[in-house]
């Protein structure tokens, strides 16, 4: 859920960043076509750009770890910690799951709001007159602004003004609410960012100001047009997926219809959309990396003190011998592998899985050179094995620090880490631990 949560805060600084570009630079310009396709291009690639990784840029990939165990190569281990409790259990507040609560619950209700204004417009659909127009439907209600709903127009049964039907006719042959459907999502799932909502008022100002264009073909039009716009000024609140013609900005269309229309030159000023584009693919797809070996691990925003990447650079790893019951090669016996060994090049780096402080490094006759780290109250790991150690007793640890070298020391046929993972004082597959 973590990483949910890092994706989410990715595509809210890609919104800003995009509105804040549309604000400064784009709002008062008369391109108005073009300002539509920038916001629902923006909105879109806001939630793109978090998938996308920085690695286009960079020529490296990282090799598949071996689905298929091999344990014929390195032997195996005996158990280091048959019932050691490293950590007592302590009642902690889950932040996370209060996170998740607060969160979908205003999800839920953005939803549930707009469920209820569409089932609401469908019922004045049900209850009144319509009327087909082509493939458009005109519905008259009784007593409410004109406004398009999709493929539908509404309009009071008193309402005979030509223009005014042209302007939500042009709201429907535009294709107006394929925005607003993608827009209406966006406010759903970012409804905690207050910048989704300018970002909406924005895209739904620039549909007026199209319809408006549509609807004026020639100078003796506007003044007939502006005069229905001032005779019956009012404010109706239905629902997000609608386009009223009366509306809150009534007075920003009223400046841009007697605007003077912007240069063409000013169209260079949108190529500033491609530099914002490149910098938020570079900020969202570049990780925090504290040693090379991190280039190859596929590393995502999760918790800093949860085990989340390989020990060692997976382009390294010849061999991998899993976490499970299998039979000793030395004892023929069946016995159970607390482990996962990553066999790679003597002198190997091995990193720290995550920030923690190292709690015990020694010696052991079986286990050789080993490295114990508590990450946090609940998780620890076990790195035994190694050739040398570069940490001590007591330093605090980032993750992907490096700790030591792949070695074959203790009981050991070959280099390789043996690595273990501890929940809770418990030890846990360490595959489920590392990152898909």
């Amino acid at each position: 859920m973590i990483a949910y949560w890092w994706y989410i805060l990715k595509v809210s600084l890609c919104l800003i960043s995009f509105y804040t570009l549309y604000v400064l630079a784009f709002k008062r310009s008369t391109f108005f076509t073009i300002n539509r396709v920038y916001l629902v291009l923006g909105l879109l690639l806001s939630f793109i750009i978090p998938f996308i990784k920085f690695s286009i840029f960079k020529n490296h990939s990282g090799i598949a770890i071996p689905t298929i165990i091999d344990t014929s190569w390195i032997e195996p281990e005996y158990n280091l910690f048959q019932s050691q409790n490293t950590f007592k259990n302590a009642n902690m507040i889950n932040y996370q799951i209060i996170m998740t609560i607060i969160y979908f619950s205003g999800a839920a209700l953005l939803l549930f709001k707009l469920i209820f204004s569409i089932i609401k417009i469908i019922r004045i659909k049900s209850d009144s007159n319509t009327y087909q127009f082509g493939k458009i439907k005109i519905v008259r209600v009784d007593s409410i602004a004109p406004f398009s709903f999709f493929k539908t127009i509404i309009l009071p049964k008193s309402e005979s003004n030509q223009l005014i039907i042209e302007h939500e006719l042009a709201h429907v042959q535009q294709y107006h609410w394929s925005d607003l459907i993608l827009m209406e999502f966006a406010s759903v799932v970012l409804w905690f960012n207050p910048f989704v909502f300018s970002y909406k008022r924005s895209l739904k100002l620039q549909h007026e100001y199209l319809a408006d264009s549509s609807v004026i073909k020639d100078s003796r039009q506007v003044e007939r047009y502006l005069a229905s716009m001032l005779n019956q000024v009012q404010i109706i609140s239905t629902a997000g997926l609608v386009s009223h013609f009366y509306c809150k900005t009534i007075k920003n269309r009223i400046v841009m219809i007697t605007k003077n229309k912007t240069s063409i030159k000013y169209l260079a000023i949108y190529l500033l959309a491609l530099p914002l584009v490149c910098l938020l693919l570079a900020f969202t797809g570049i990780n925090s990396k504290t040693s090379t070996i991190l280039d190859n691990n596929p590393i995502e925003w999760v918790e800093d003190y949860q085990p989340s990447v390989y020990p060692i650079d997976t382009k390294k790893i010849t061999f991998v011998n899993g976490y499970g019951e299998r039979i000793n090669p030395i004892t023929k016996k069946k016995d159970f592998h607390y482990a996962i060994d990553f066999a790679a090049p003597m002198a190997t780096e091995i990193i720290s899985t995550a920030k923690g402080v190292v709690v015990e490094v020694a010696f052991d006759s079986q286990k050789g050179n080993y490295v114990f780290i508590k990450h946090n109250d609940v998780y620890s790991t076990f790195y035994s094995h190694l050739k040398s150690i570069s940490v001590k007793v007591g330093e605090s640890l980032k993750r992907g620090q490096i700790i030591g070298y792949v070695g074959s020391t203790g009981v050991s046929t070959g280099p390789h880490v043996h690595y273990e993972v501890y929940k809770n004082g418990e030890r846990v597959n360490p595959k489920d631990y590392l990152l898909k």
